[in-house]
């Protein structure tokens, strides 16, 4: 009895394991997950962009602060997209990942929520860029 007990036990457990771990399926229209998936992609292109920016204007020993705390909260707000999340060794070779954890959104409200993040990151890529301009650069010593 004792034994059958433990099988049972046994059994259960193994199927919650195996349900718990199987590829779960996404709700909502793959194709607008897609679409977020792109801007998120632009978005940490631009960001990996940034990062390179940051090391010049370092080495030039031009503050920046400001910008940089910009920076952190769109850092804080990213996040992935369902059915997309990242792996370490995936196709983009990029330093920068998204460590956030995603938000309880619709596919609907995961594009938008994108392309507002995407729209943040594109001005402030413009803005970094801008202070590696010569002129700022002279002005900044």
């Amino acid at each position: 009895m004792k034994n059958l007990f433990h099988l049972l036990l046994f059994g259960l457990v193994l199927i919650f394991v195996i349900s718990c771990s199987g590829k779960k399926e996404m709700e909502g229209d793959p194709k607008i997950y897609a679409e977020a998936n792109d801007y998120l992609q632009k978005s940490l292109d631009l960001r990996e962009e940034i990062t390179g920016i940051e090391k010049q204007l370092k080495e030039a020993s031009i503050d920046y602060a400001a910008l940089k705390e910009e920076l952190k909260t769109w850092d804080k707000d990213i996040i992935e997209v369902p059915g997309f999340e990242h792996s370490h060794d995936d196709e983009h070779d990029r330093d920068y990942h998204v460590h956030n954890p995603m938000k309880p959104f619709k596919d609907s409200e995961h594009l938008d929520y994108q392309k507002v993040m995407n729209e943040e990151i594109v001005q402030l890529h413009e803005k970094f860029k801008r202070m590696t301009l010569p002129e700022v650069m002279e002005e900044s010593k």
